[in-house]
């Protein structure tokens, strides 16, 4: 082998192991990269939100998560949480019932390889409604002994309620909080809070004014009464049929039983413009006091009505002619 060949051959070797060395370092720095700063796979629970969410839309299920497996070296994910993730359902357009929908998972910028599931969920999808519905009273107990409830109000006598569909459709009403009747004796307003199911809300005021009119018990008497004579014109003389009339009375029994209170009921008929002859004419009642009449028997009478000055000038003359007679 010539000297020339003899040095080809050494730089030959020379740049193999220097090649190799290379190699060598490459490999070993790997090693050493991985020995320090690993391949490893992380996991985020990520909680999903509900993006394009209609006011009156509501989501029945619990809050939920998906499952975020990303894997990349160990100081790449170190600095990594759940909230650098974000994963959503939209909710635009949504009719309600179950129906499935997709997961969209966005990761921070520099991440574009991960997985996660689910990638879809069913959702119970409700909407939010109104309704106006009438108010009932409730009430316990009774009136005591020797009183009516006579009436009772409800102030507002309707309201609107707010709630799911699901929860609004059996309700055909709302009744107020039990009130006790047994101690009322008098008119009287009393305030109470409406009973309303859960999930449903009142707009506005959930309380609402019951008026309550309580009176002593009516009780019916008969009572009769004389039949006056008013507004009887001059020389005129009025004979009446029947001299009175019986009243149907209603009110409480210490009304009834007051002679007091009767003697302020006058019945009389109104004798304006009679002359001579017969006449119906209708029993009127002049009364202010607190007791119901409720009918009068009988509501009319017949009056005879007679001229006073015609009757005495006929005596006259007759009386004169039986003298005349006599001479």
């Amino acid at each position: 082998m010539t000297e020339k060949q003899e040095t080809a051959k050494a730089k030959k070797d020379d740049w193999m192991l220097k090649l190799l060395a290379v190699v060598f370092a490459v490999m070993l720095w790997f090693y050493a990269d991985a020995e320090q700063n690993p391949l490893i796979v992380k996991h985020f629970d990520v909680p999903v939100q509900y993006i394009n969410q209609a006011e009156d839309i509501v989501v029945e299920n619990e809050p939920q998560t998906v499952r975020v497996s990303i894997r990349g070296k160990e100081t790449d994910l170190s600095s990594l949480r759940s909230d650098d993730f974000m994963a959503t359902v939209d909710l635009r357009g949504v009719e309600t019932g179950s129906n499935e929908y997709s997961i969209t998972v966005a990761a921070p910028n520099g991440i574009d390889r991960f997985s996660y599931t689910p990638t879809k969920t069913v959702l119970q999808i409700d909407q939010m409604q109104t309704k106006k519905v009438p108010v009932r009273v409730r009430t316990i107990g009774s009136v005591p002994v020797g009183y009516d409830l006579t009436s009772t109000e409800v102030i507002p006598d309707q309201v609107t309620i707010t709630g799911l569909s699901k929860d609004l459709g059996g309700i055909a009403d709302l009744e107020t909080e039990a009130i006790d009747l047994s101690e009322i004796t008098e008119e009287i307003t009393r305030e109470v809070q409406l009973h309303t199911p859960a999930g449903v809300t009142v707009t506005g005021d959930s309380r609402v004014a019951v008026h309550f009119l309580v009176q002593e018990k009516q009780e019916h008497h008969e009572y009769e009464v004389p039949i006056e004579l008013r507004n009887v014109p001059e020389n005129i003389e009025i004979t009446l049929e029947q001299q009175s009339a019986v009243l149907i009375l209603s009110g409480s029994s210490a009304l009834l039983d007051s002679q007091q209170e009767l003697n302020r009921i006058q019945l009389y008929v109104d004798c304006s413009g009679l002359e001579n002859g017969q006449y119906e004419l209708p029993v009127l009642v002049s009364y202010s006091g607190s007791l119901t009449i409720g009918q009068i028997k009988p509501d009319t009478v017949m009056v005879t009505a007679e001229n006073v000055q015609e009757n005495s000038d006929t005596h006259i003359n007759e009386t004169d002619n039986n003298e005349g007679d006599a001479n």
